[in-house]
């Protein structure tokens, strides 16, 4: 059963050097004596997001059938795109699975997950108890193996898409884990609503095909937009869905002159130097101001996210200019 849950503060070993890529691991209460693996063995989801080969195996003269169980977490940090430290912990994400078997092996591939963290598997035989931990970690696919995966799923309108959301980054090479952003957008899609499953984080193929569901869900959002109104073309048609990606109909329909038209939405007034901000010009504070003026008094608050947008800082992030940034309007 796979769970999910937000970030909350804990207490635990941390390094306290600033900026630090280094990342503090507690050695685990292992017990018992195992064949393999060692205790933290680093294994590794390869860049065609297949999981690893895994095996446990525990040495024991009790008769079977032994009492297996496995457990997989993993505690999502802020990266962003960059190679450094991690921030706050945004969220938990763990499974596990139980079993009982005759023999002293067990290969965790056959979990048939593509998750990845903190593996600890236990085994109870007889009277002895047995538990060993190891991590999962992943793999980068490379930019033109994720560009051949979204051709071949007649997808490769999505490249200008994730070019603009991770530059195809799924991982952070540093630790070999996924990317997570400031607003909780996970891997190379940078999905956030709804919040993704354990394994669309992990497998990069999964991210990518919750990614092409998305697109596909909007796009039919945008033919219904549209369809309210005269006509529209296939550029509006993509247009507006590039918009609805990021958040907001990039169209409105304005009845006058007549017969009316379908136009981009004239309240917007884009950050060109951002891929997303802007400002809602019918707001008063925005009103009869040019971006510059209004970028030299919001720029300061965009790394705050969500906490920058105040009264006296009233920019927003918006479909309409990430649609822009994208198409090069």
């Amino acid at each position: 059963m796979t769970t999910h849950k937000k970030g909350h503060k804990t207490a635990g070993a941390t390094n306290k050097t600033k900026n630090s890529l280094v990342k503090v691991v507690v050695k685990p209460d292992d017990a018992g004596e195992w064949v393999k693996p060692n205790t933290l063995d680093k294994f590794y989801i390869d860049d065609e997001a297949n999981f690893p080969t895994i095996v446990f195996e525990i040495k024991t003269d009790a008769p079977g059938p032994y009492k297996w169980s496995w457990a997989m977490s993993w505690d999502a940090h802020v990266s962003g795109l960059r190679e450094k430290a991690r921030g706050k912990k945004v969220a938990t994400f763990s499974d596990r699975g139980d079993f009982t078997q005759a023999g002293k092996s067990w290969d965790a591939k056959t979990i048939n997950k593509v998750i990845g963290g903190t593996l600890t598997v236990t085994v109870e035989a007889g009277e002895e108890k047995f538990r060993r931990t190891v991590t999962v970690l992943a793999q980068q696919p490379s930019a033109e193996k994720i560009k051949a995966y979204l051709a071949a799923r007649k997808a490769s309108a999505l490249e200008k898409l994730l070019a603009q959301e991770s530059r195809f980054k799924h991982l952070i090479l540093a630790d070999s884990e996924p990317v997570v952003a400031g607003d909780s957008g996970y891997g190379a899609a940078q999905l956030t609503k709804p919040i993704p499953q354990y394994q669309q984080i992990w497998s990069w193929k999964e991210n990518i095909d919750a990614a092409i569901k998305l697109i596909d869900d909007k796009k039919q959002i945008a033919k219904d937009w549209l369809s309210r109104h005269g006509t529209y073309t296939q550029d509006m048609l993509d247009t507006e869905t590039i918009s609805l990606w990021n958040g907001g109909h990039y169209y409105q329909w304005y009845a006058t002159p007549a017969p009316g038209r379908w136009d981009r939405d004239k309240k917007i007034l884009c950050d060109t130097k951002t891929g997303n901000i802007g400002w809602d010009t019918s707001a008063e504070a925005n009103k009869d101001t040019t971006e510059n003026d209004l970028r030299d008094r919001d720029k300061d608050e965009y790394n705050k996210m969500k906490k920058g947008q105040t009264k006296e800082h009233p920019w927003t992030y918006s479909g309409v200019c990430y649609a822009d940034h994208i198409l090069g309007n």
